[in-house]
This record gives structure tokens, sequence and C-alpha cells, in this order.
């Protein structure tokens, strides 16, 4: 077992909870019995607990194969002298399997659930339910959910998903564990990083089992330093050649939205940004050309030297005409902010120049209307409606680019302040106005780069204007590395 894979830069494969079965029903009839593969998770899961020196572990079983995996880590905690007990919420219609009979043949003690008489324990195991939940939590279920809530005093640890979650969507039931650990076995489900689903899985471990042939594409591929493109610039590169953009955004009183897209486009490798603001009362920032948010103004810049167009960061309601301008050009578009929100109203005809979306959960709420569901549904959807590409924001962002999806593993709510999605938008086009082959998920991975070197240092505290400040200096360590 790897470290936290939430600690680490590499490429995870991800599949949903159909393609997990399907992979699993492959290995066992091609390369191992599914009680060997229970006994390989039982072995991780051990080995995590004996790192942590626990000296009793309560274990809590379920029906299927995820309580198997509990009895299975029974027999090896017992092997190791650790003080175990089980508690079996399938009691009455226990099958003997051979986990089970091994358990008795050892002389676990394994006992129905019963409030009151849970046996108190350095940690608990949650082996309640795997994957293949998909309604809500009734009963002594829902009761030994509740009760597995990792609090300073109460560790648990579940196995390969915190029982209550999603494997595919991360959504919630009535009722999911919180987890202190989550040890995932043989794929990586995506439904472990969507949204509020990261707040329950504590710190992540991954175990392919010794497996290493999956038979099926992923559904979804994480990002990392090796599936991203930064263009390296040369010494002659200049003004001229690096491109152009015009960000129609930062109105009176907004203006803040629209300065730090622009400078983080520039930070980022834009060569000229052109700012289409109404602002009067602000001392607009040397770096950038400021024109009219009009028509007349923004065809006046678009010279053959101009590629992108950012719409909407603190733009507000008054420029529909301006963004159907350019939405007609031919230029790449960053659409965001109350551009989405055009988008949503307006329902354009599809272009058929490259842009890309990047609304958060309120702005997909707008967009999507009846069909919102959860982020791996809606970035399908917005696809088929609207075409283009996107970028669903918040922990788990998921992206679509290469006809191919991809997850950004880390979430913190720092990254989630005023300003960061403005940040995100600029680091998009700076990245594609320079030529990167993978401008989206190149960005995310940047901003979570700048955000993860600023929380090392400071603990807390993170800005937009901070992490923006921090794009040069991790473009620099990206190239170095």
């Amino acid at each position: 077992m790897q470290k936290s894979i939430l600690d680490t830069d590499f490429s995870f494969r991800l599949f949903g909870s159909k393609k997990s079965k399907l992979i699993d029903c492959k290995v066992c009839e091609k390369f191992a019995k599914p009680i060997l593969l229970m006994l390989r998770a039982a072995e991780a899961a051990k080995k995590f607990l004996v790192k942590e020196k626990a000296r009793s572990v309560t274990i809590f079983i379920g029906k299927g194969n995820n309580g198997e995996d509990g009895l299975c880590l029974a027999t090896l905690l017992k092997i190791e002298n650790i003080e175990t007990h089980i508690i079996d919420l399938d009691y009455k219609n226990r099958l003997e399997t051979q986990a089970y009979r091994l358990c008795l043949d050892l002389e676990i003690n394994i006992k129905k659930y019963n409030t009151k008489k849970i046996p108190k324990a350095d940690w608990y195991v949650d082996a309640i339910f795997g994957i293949g939940l998909n309604r809500n939590l009734t009963g002594d279920y829902l009761s030994a959910v509740n009760y597995l809530q990792c609090t300073k005093s109460k560790k648990i640890l579940s196995l390969d998903i915190p029982s209550g979650l999603h494997g595919s969507r991360g959504n919630i039931f009535n009722k999911v564990v919180q987890a202190t650990t989550t040890i995932s076995f043989l794929t990586l489900k995506p439904g472990l990083f969507f949204d509020d689903a990261s707040d329950y899985v504590g710190d992540l471990y991954f175990d392919d089992l010794s497996i290493n042939k999956t038979f099926y594409n992923p559904d979804m591929t994480s990002i990392s330093r090796e599936k991203t493109h930064f263009p390296v610039l040369s010494r002659s590169t200049h003004k001229g050649t690096r491109g152009s953009l015009v960000c129609l955004g930062g109105s009176k009183s907004m203006e803040g939205a629209g300065i730090l897209a622009c400078i983080s486009a520039l930070r980022s490798g834009a060569g000229k940004v052109f700012w289409a603001s109404d602002t009067d009362k602000l001392q607009r920032p040397p770096e950038l050309i400021q024109i009219e948010p009009c028509i007349d103004d923004i065809q006046s810049v678009l010279n053959k030297n101009m590629r992108i167009a950012i719409i909407g960061p603190g733009l507000g309601k008054r420029f529909d005409k301006e963004i159907e301008f350019l939405w007609n050009t031919d230029l790449n578009i960053i659409l965001d902010a109350d551009g989405l929100d055009w988008l949503s109203r307006k329902k354009p005809k599809k272009r058929a120049a490259a842009w890309v979306g990047t609304p958060h959960i309120g702005e997909m709420k707008k967009l999507l209307k009846g069909d919102f569901s959860d982020k791996w549904s809606n970035i399908i959807r917005l696809k088929k409606y609207y075409g283009g590409e996107w970028i669903l924001k918040g922990p788990g962002t998921l992206v679509s680019e290469d006809k191919h999806l991809w997850l950004n593993l880390y979430s913190n709510g720092w990254l989630g302040t005023a300003g960061m999605g403005d940040v995100l938008a600029g680091i998009i086009a700076g990245l594609w106005s320079s030529g990167s082959k993978t401008p989206f998920r190149s960005a995310v991975y940047l901003q979570t780069q700048c955000a993860k070197h600023f929380l090392s240092k400071e603990g807390a505290g993170l800005t937009a204007g901070k992490l923006s400040e921090l794009i040069g200096f991790n473009i620099g360590l990206i190239h170095k590395a």
C-alpha cells in the first residue's frame, strides 16, 4: 500500500461502481478466487492498523463482499494477537462462508448489533457496505452508521468506501460513515472525491491488490504533472508571439474579478491583455490595456494575434449583445460567472470554435435546472446540451478535455474563497494563449500547486490574490521538475 494518495503526484485511473464490479468479476474469473482478493484487502487493512499500533479493533460487518473483507481482517488481526471483536449486522442471515468459518475456528468474538454492547476499541472498522449500496439506510444499519463517526477519541477505518456513500457519484444517502481513514481496493472510485463526499473519507489510501490488469478503459483519470503541458518560452519570445486576449468583465463595483482574471492570465503566459470594463473610478493595473466594453472597441482589438476571450468575471447583466458578439467570433472562449448566466438564459446555437465553461455548483444548477444531479452526470449533460468543454469546480474538480474526463484529487476549503474562480479563468487563458496542449487540466493542476505551496507554509489564510502571486513561481518549479 502506498502513502496517502492525497499526498502524491501520480496519475490514477478511476472506475465507477459499474466498471468496478465488472473488473472484480473478470479478475476472479481469470486471476484470483474471491477469497484471495478478500485476504489481500484484509492484509492491506491489517498492515495499516499494525502501523497505527492498534491494540484493540471492533469490526462492523454487513452482508456482501465488504462484510467478507471485515471477516478476513478479523482473522489476520487474531494472528497478530490484536484484540478483535466483530459486530454482525446480518447476524440472523449470515452464511457460513470460508471467512466466517475461519473466524469461528479461531474463536473470534462475533455478536449481533446492540447499541449498548459495542466493545470499546482503539480502532473501529467499517465493513458494512461497499459500492453496491443504492438506497437509504434503515434500522440497525442506520444506527451503526450513526455510531461510526470519527472524533478525537474514536478512530474509524472504512474498507473500500465509507458506508452510505455512492462509489460513482459521491452522493450521500441519508447517512454516511465519517472515516478517519479509507482504504480503497482494486479500483479507485471517483465518488470518494466529489463535493461533500470529500469530508467523509479522511486520509485516503489505495491498494490494487496486486492486480495490474483492469480489462476496461477508466471512466476518468486523475490530474497529475505527467498528464499536463506547460509551454517553455524561448529566449526570443515576446508579447506579440505569446498571444493576446480580451477579458469582458470587472464592471463598476466588481472590478476585482476582472483584474484577478487579467493579471493571472499575464502571469500564466499571455502576451497582452485587453480589459473591457466600464470602470472609471479604479486605478487599473498598468499591465492591462483598458478598452470600453462595447462591440466597436472590442472589434477594434481583434487582430490576427488575438486568441482568447474571457467572458463573465464580475461582468453584470447589461452586456448580452457584447457576449453574443464574442460568442460568434472564432476566438477560443472561457465562459465564467455572468457569462454562464447568459448561456443559461439565451441558450445560443452551439459554436464551432473551442470554448470551456467553468461553473461552480450554483451556476451548474442554473444551467441544468431540473436535470441537475451529481458532478459526473452533470458534466455529461452540460456537454450534450451546450457543447464545449467544462471544468466543474469545487472538491473533486472535474474536467472534460481531449474526449476524456480528468479529476483533481486535491480539495481544500481555502480554494473556495472569493475570487478563486476568476484566477482559474485567467490561468486557463494564459496557458491556452501561450500554447499549452492541455490548458484546462493544466490550469487546475497549477492552481492546486499554488494552493499547496501557500498552505504548506502558512497553514491558512489563502486568498485569490495571494494564489495569483504564486503562479510564476510554481510554473518555474514545474519546469525544473
